[in-house]
């Protein structure tokens, strides 16, 4: 059942690459936590672990950052990111490839190892891959946000291929740093909304220091 929860986790990611309906983007951010919250299940039932878990994929992660984001999308009024350098259809199938090649090596070179799922660990650094190649393409401030969140999440699903017990301390620390990080290019997005009418990438080059005259 794990298995099929990490399964759907990964084709999660597909659907990322190829819609460009921002909306679309931050629902998949809910069912992510969603579906990280039932394979932390699979593997933690009981104490704190399990409770902060409830409290980092439930409620952080499905409902805060994506209330967030939301909150920020009406305001900036970006509702697609179809400007990609590359169309959407390619991105589907180069995900497609990334994830599947990723599946396939962890399962042919992380098996032998006793510590380490290979499905687990095969699917996660797809994911951390996938997000940082559509940062690299998409044009909107939102969609990096928004891909900058999905690579953490596969850094959480990284940390329990590793790490059955999973390090309360550690996640922690990665959860308030996603957390700061979500506001602080919240304020950044509404500021530069404020200045340009669009939120392309692109016009984060036409910024230029405040000369203050004293």
């Amino acid at each position: 059942m794990t298995d099929g929860f990490i399964i759907l986790f990964g084709l999660t990611m597909l659907y990322l690459a190829a819609t460009s309906r921002i909306i679309a983007h931050i629902r998949l951010l809910i069912i992510q936590g969603v579906l990280l919250f039932f394979i932390c299940c699979g593997e933690h039932s009981t104490g704190i672990n399990f409770i902060f878990m409830i409290i980092e994929t439930l409620v952080v992660k499905s409902i805060i950052i994506p209330w967030f984001l939301y909150r920020v999308l009406k305001k900036t009024h970006s509702n697609r990111d179809a400007a990609a350098n590359i169309p959407h259809f390619y991105c589907l199938v180069i995900s497609s490839v990334v994830l599947l090649g990723c599946v396939l090596l962890s399962n042919y070179y992380i098996s032998c190892v006793k510590l380490i799922s290979p499905m687990y660990f095969g699917v996660s650094i797809a994911t951390i891959i996938i997000s940082l190649w559509l940062i690299t393409i998409k044009h909107k401030i939102i969609s990096n946000v928004i891909e900058f969140i999905t690579m953490e999440n596969g850094i959480f699903l990284l940390t329990l291929s590793v790490s059955k017990e999973m390090p309360m301390l550690v996640n922690m620390g990665v959860l308030l740093d996603v957390f700061i990080a979500v506001y602080i290019l919240g304020l950044f997005v509404n500021e530069i909304n404020k200045e340009f009418k669009d939120l392309e990438v692109s016009n984060l080059s036409d910024l230029k220091d405040y000369e203050y005259n004293d």
